[in-house]
């Protein structure tokens, strides 16, 4: 399990690298004395909604992730009371996430 998990890790540290980018490269131009907000909105719409898409995938890859790779051992190690525990746990990660 660690393999992956050292895998996985790498994989959420370049997304969130990217997202950090994706937000930066936003900022700056708001930054810009020059950009325009009364112009056209497509291109700053377009950059945010990019923004939230990558976020969303890496807390659906992230969520998998610990489902697949922990939360089945711990399930399985669990008595039925702790498993229901684990469970509950991660159906409140996935109605927070859905809001």
């Amino acid at each position: 399990m660690a393999y992956s998990c050292d895998v996985e890790r790498k994989k959420l540290q370049n997304r969130i690298s990217r997202i950090a980018g994706q937000v930066n490269g936003l900022k700056n131009r708001f930054h810009d004395e020059g950009f325009d907000l009364e112009g056209d909105p497509y291109e700053i719409v377009r950059q945010l909604t990019a923004i939230k898409g990558a976020v969303n995938g890496m807390v659906t890859s992230y969520v998998e992730h610990y489902a697949k790779g922990h939360l089945i051992d711990r399930i399985q190690n669990s008595s039925r009371a702790e498993s229901e525990v684990q469970i509950d746990h991660l159906l409140e990660i996935i109605k927070v996430f859905g809001k």
